[in-house]
């Protein structure tokens, strides 16, 4: 029985992962810098408008900690298989 996977294509899946993780990174700064900007908004609808956007904000960075914790596996997993892969039977 054969691994059919390619280590290459498993890292090509981590830099992915890494760019999707600054990509939300970006999303939620500029999402907070854009509700910093309205700070001297005073009224009812500012202060919803303030709280919906950090609640946004906050729900853009969940992802990113399993994203974070999925690198360190990808890159075991392509170790594994160059490892595999040098076996010759």
């Amino acid at each position: 029985m054969a691994v059919n996977a390619s280590p290459e294509i498993i890292r090509e899946m981590e830099k992915e992962i890494s760019n999707t993780i600054r990509d939300i990174q970006h999303i939620s700064n500029g999402i907070k810098a854009g509700v910093a900007a309205t700070s001297s908004w005073n009224d009812a609808q500012a202060a919803q408008f303030n709280m919906l956007m950090q609640r946004i904000a906050r729900l853009t960075t969940t992802p990113v900690d399993t994203l974070n914790a999925a690198l360190p596996k990808l890159e075991h997993l392509a170790r594994s298989l160059d490892e595999y892969n040098r076996v010759r039977f």
